[in-house]
């Protein structure tokens, strides 16, 4: 089992430097193409992190919210992803720190709408039926992992996210990032096994 392969979507096109200073600037217009380019990988994201929908509709408002609030001191010579995901991620974690408690069935509601691996035109309906199962499977092992791992796979492996803008978003360094990365996909790989009989076939 390995995580869906982010290479394969179609990517929107970044923002040049003149059209980040008119965000910076709070021109409507570029403001309003700027959240556009970020809104469905966020909402995605988010998610994906919290296993249910309408919250994330919730925590994603609260995001571009915080976005907002700061996009003027947006600098136009760098990246904007990993500011724009370390909001994210700082507003999925209040929202963890927030609950008092762990929410056992936070993984319940996690919808193959978000974690779609992008299927071969060409593909048959035997084969995208085993695709299909095969990303049951991968949500219902998300699902069972520590809030930690969860974030740097979604980082890494679905938003496709190098070691060192993920070390940036989490606030370590690249060489941990791929420590924990690696320790966590080992993880999802055993979780994932779980949901498999000895035979290989779904449970």
């Amino acid at each position: 089992m390995t995580p869906p392969d982010a290479s394969k979507r179609t990517a929107a096109a970044p923002l040049d430097r003149e059209a980040l200073a008119r965000v910076r600037r709070r021109e409507p217009a570029a403001m309003e193409r700027f959240f556009d380019l970020y809104y469905d990988r966020l909402f995605g994201h988010v998610v994906r992190l919290v296993g249910n929908v309408h919250l994330a509709e919730d925590l994603t408002h609260d995001v571009f919210l915080r976005l907002n609030r700061v996009i003027d001191r947006l600098d136009p010579d760098r990246d904007p992803t990993a500011g724009v995901f370390t909001i994210a991620t700082n507003v999925v974690r209040d929202h963890w720190r927030s609950r008092g408690h762990k929410d056992a069935a936070r993984g319940s509601e996690l919808t193959g709408a978000h974690l779609e691996v992008l299927a071969d035109e060409a593909e048959d309906a035997e084969a995208q039926l085993v695709r299909r199962q095969e990303q049951a499977r991968v949500r219902q092992a998300l699902a069972e992992l520590s809030d930690d791992d969860r974030e740097v796979i979604l980082l890494r492996d679905f938003e496709g996210l190098d070691s060192a803008l993920v070390g940036e978003i989490l606030g370590l360094k690249a060489d941990a990032v791929r420590q924990r990365h690696k320790r966590a996909v080992g993880r999802l790989g055993l979780a994932f096994r779980k949901h498999l009989d000895p035979d290989g076939a779904a449970p």
